[in-house]
């Protein structure tokens, strides 16, 4: 989109007509040209309440722009930041699959125990609900020259 010209401007016209083609549109335009490159900075400015701000934005745009949420996923998003993740959010092709949280490692397995508690309570129904805690990696770096 970048690369040419108006091309954001002519995909909006073709999917003018189209309120779910021209909704996934908006969010990827959004995700791509304002919340990736924001993110990206409010992480390298440890700033982790904006990056929160800016996950919150992309999960909305999920819910309504590209509309490949499910109630759990949202409900698992939620939670996750009512019980104080600093960012949480639902990823994968959508309409089902996972949800992410970042929290404090010191915090991360209890956190990881109460936020499968709500959830079952939320909904007792769900059987496969399981939590992994991971830790981040070694950053990104030049290999060669």
């Amino acid at each position: 989109v970048a690369a040419v010209p108006r091309a954001a401007d002519r995909l909006r016209e073709l999917t003018a007509d189209d309120d779910y083609l021209g909704g996934r549109l908006t969010q990827f335009l959004e995700e791509s040209e304002r919340i990736i490159p924001a993110a990206s900075a409010a992480l390298e400015q440890e700033d982790l309440e904006g990056f929160g701000a800016l996950v919150d934005r992309s999960q909305r745009g999920a819910e309504t722009g590209l509309r490949n949420q499910v109630t759990e996923t949202i409900a698992l998003q939620r939670i996750a930041r009512e019980l104080g993740a600093n960012a949480a959010s639902a990823f994968g092709a959508g309409f089902g699959g996972s949800v992410w949280a970042l929290v404090p490692h010191d915090q991360a397995d209890a956190f990881a125990e109460r936020w499968a508690a709500h959830y079952h309570r939320a909904h007792p129904d769900a059987v496969h609900v399981r939590t992994l805690v991971t830790r981040p990696g070694a950053p990104a770096h030049r290999v060669t020259d």
